[in-house]
């Protein structure tokens, strides 16, 4: 006999809660330090519960990194779904990601926080790379964006494609979520705490705006 709509929602619901409750305490003390005990008692759910639901804390940690994730970017898809793509020229779509960034390290330092640990944690664990299907499938509409973006500055000439893709993403995108992590987890040299760096890094984005529009063939 199949589980009732209402068993269904309330281990959504628990489910939710672990996850939630996981990431709060990931970003407070870094993975590393929290236990599998804590995340249980702190998500009011028994020991055993949390075990049948994720075997050990990494298949834990990359359960919450896909699930934050996925969260995010499907609020940034309903922003600016990926249909729309054609709709503007790709500079248009690449100031948009730029701004994304920054609009995370404004409103989700958390979620930058996290990230770095996680990607810190996972490289000095064994993990199989089944296990991080999931969370490759989150980040599935990310990389489909900036390919069509890419796709569309080749045939619009807004932004310079004579590097290849995979080179422009590292030094453009990949450089301001960099620099966004970095001031969202205060590793910045000179920082004070608390301090508003958006102004950096929307100087940071004119740089590397300048930088993707300079092809003497625009």
């Amino acid at each position: 006999m199949g589980k009732s709509e209402k068993q269904m929602d309330k281990e959504h619901e628990r489910n939710q809660r672990i996850i939630d409750t996981a990431f709060r305490l990931f970003v407070e003390k870094k993975i590393e330090a929290v236990s599998m005990d804590e995340v249980a008692k702190e998500a009011g759910v028994g020991r055993a519960t949390l075990f049948r639901c994720y075997n050990n804390k990494t298949e834990l940690a990359i359960a919450v990194c896909a699930s934050k994730w996925k969260a995010y970017l499907d609020k940034l898809d309903e922003a600016r779904p990926i249909s729309s793509i054609h709709d503007i020229p790709a500079i248009g779509r690449f100031i948009f990601t730029l701004d994304s960034y920054i609009g995370m390290y404004q409103n989700h330092k958390d979620l930058l926080q996290y990230n770095d640990n996680f990607n810190n944690y996972i490289t000095h664990q064994t993990v199989r790379q089944e296990e991080l299907a999931n969370f490759h499938a989150s980040l599935n509409s990310v990389n489909t964006r900036l390919h069509m973006m890419y796709a569309k500055a080749k045939e619009d000439k807004t932004f310079r494609t004579d590097i290849p893709e995979e080179q422009f993403m590292r030094v453009t995108v990949h450089t301001m979520m960099a620099a966004c992590t970095h001031y969202a987890g205060g590793f910045i040299w000179g920082a004070t705490d608390n301090k508003d760096y958006t102004g950096d890094l929307l100087l940071l984005k004119e740089m590397i705006l300048n930088y993707a529009r300079n092809d003497a063939n625009l």
